[in-house]
């Protein structure tokens, strides 16, 4: 599975001042499906777990699999906004 934080990051290079504009999808459209990637996995664990407190279908192994899938994406996207915003406040204590 492709990381969707990886993908936004990705996205988001820098490039030279007279480099021709993107044409790909825009910044907030990359977060957007990222975050919605993030929160997918957040519920199809959530489901899994449901099924198996209801004794239905899902091995344990299986829903163990999504809880982590869905914990290590949370704490990747925490990590993410934690840097961003880090580097904005690095950016505003800059005197012009």
């Amino acid at each position: 599975m492709i990381n969707p934080i990886t993908n936004a990051i990705s996205a988001v290079a820098v490039k030279p001042a007279d480099a021709q504009p993107a044409t790909g999808p825009s910044f907030a459209s990359v977060l957007q499906n990222a975050l919605d990637q993030v929160a997918g996995l957040e519920v199809e664990s959530a489901k899994l777990s449901q099924q198996l407190a209801a004794g239905q279908g899902p091995d344990l192994h299986t829903v163990m699999i999504a809880s982590e899938k869905a914990t290590l994406a949370i704490q990747l996207t925490t990590q993410v906004r934690n840097k961003v915003v880090e580097a904005y406040q690095e950016i505003m204590r800059m005197q012009m």
